[in-house]
């Protein structure tokens, strides 16, 4: 018998391997199972000889040497024709079904390497996303220490500053407790009083709170309502209310009447009553608020009014009097006249033809 060929395994690619690679094995694969067959084959001729010999030698017992002779050689023969043509079939059916397992591997083979790639691609993109979370997190980092190191620092300034402004604290305090006390005198002139004779803006100094009057508004509605009035020649007399405006409603009563002439008819319009009534006690501002910004809302009403020829007229109540000191400091120093109307807590701003004139204060 012929010596055996050594069977060679090779064990299975990796996904990481290349194509050629997996070729390579594909083909080692073949080649062992080819050997494998020749060498079944083989075993099989080897096999049918001695079974043909000992026939031979079994019928040379009975039969003449030249007979058995011939008669074994071509039992043996035909014998080994089958049995070549046994193994012939046997190695076809186990070629055929090695290439279909081959191709089988050939197709998992190629799905494992998309597979591969695909996995490859994926931990590529994931990697590159992990370095973009690790260069942002250190550019967070860097910023957090910055923002840290400038808090500490600000921290630091006014801390440094607080001490500082402690000590002045404490100097001035020292200098104080050393100084003798003084007597301020403070000199607001008082003009001579005198009846108001001109245009006049209003104001309520109530609660604490000072806010504009807009009589003269009311009294500019009035007049432009009846310039045009077209009525019957009967005398009568209209008690309404208008507004609000400016947190202020107006009640008033107006005589309406008529005479006829050679030259026509001629209307008449007198205002009998006029009362500003504020929509609640909280209309205006606080006078400390108003007094100590040229954006306040008083500041910005008094730039309405002429200081030339224009007196600011103050409708003070008792729970404000000691307002009207600071009041009428800031309107000395725009240069405005100022003239005061005390009233009683009860009393409204009212206009009437038998009332008196503002003076002023």
């Amino acid at each position: 018998m012929r010596k055996r060929r050594r069977l060679v395994y090779r064990r299975r690619p990796r996904v990481e391997e290349t194509i050629d690679d997996g070729q390579d094995s594909f083909l080692d694969v073949v080649s062992n199972l080819v050997g494998i067959l020749i060498i079944l084959v083989m075993i099989a001729g080897n096999r049918v000889h001695d079974a043909a010999s000992e026939m031979k030698i079994a019928q040379a017992a009975d039969e003449t040497p030249e007979v058995a002779l011939e008669d074994q050689e071509e039992q043996t023969r035909k014998a080994e024709y089958v049995a070549a043509v046994e193994a012939l079939g046997k190695a076809r059916m186990n070629l055929e079904k090695t290439r279909v397992e081959a191709e089988d591997y050939k197709e998992q083979q190629l799905l494992l390497e998309r597979q591969a790639d695909a996995a490859e691609q994926e931990y590529r993109a994931l990697l590159a996303a992990s370095a973009e979370i690790d260069a942002a997190l250190k550019i967070e980092a860097k910023s957090r220490a910055d923002s840290e190191q400038l808090a500490f620092d600000m921290k630091s300034e006014i801390f440094e500053k607080e001490k500082k402004l402690a000590d002045l604290q404490k100097e001035k305090e020292a200098l104080q407790a050393a100084r003798p006390k003084a007597t301020v005198l403070e000199n607001v002139p008082t003009p001579i009083s005198k009846r108001v004779d001109g245009r006049e803006g209003f104001f309520q100094l109530k609660n604490g709170r000072i806010a504009h009057v807009p009589l003269n508004e009311f009294q500019e509605r009035l007049r432009l309502s009846f310039k045009n009035f077209r009525g019957d020649l009967t005398k009568k007399t209209i008690d309404e209310r208008i507004g609000p405006v400016e947190n202020f409603n107006f009640h008033y009563i107006v005589d309406l009447d008529s005479s006829r002439d050679a030259d026509g008819v001629t209307y008449y319009m007198q205002l009998r009553y006029g009362e500003c009534i504020p929509l609640n006690d909280e209309v205006g501002e606080p006078v400390d608020v108003a007094l100590a910004s040229k954006d306040s809302e008083f500041s910005q009403k008094l730039l309405k009014y002429n200081r030339g020829d224009t007196t600011i007229t103050i409708f003070v109540y008792p729970d404000s009097f000691q307002y009207l000191r600071d009041v009428k400091k800031l309107l000395f120093s725009l240069k405005y006249q100022m003239a005061m109307r005390p009233l009683p807590n009860d009393a409204p701003i009212a206009v009437s033809p038998y009332g008196t004139s503002s003076a002023t204060y």
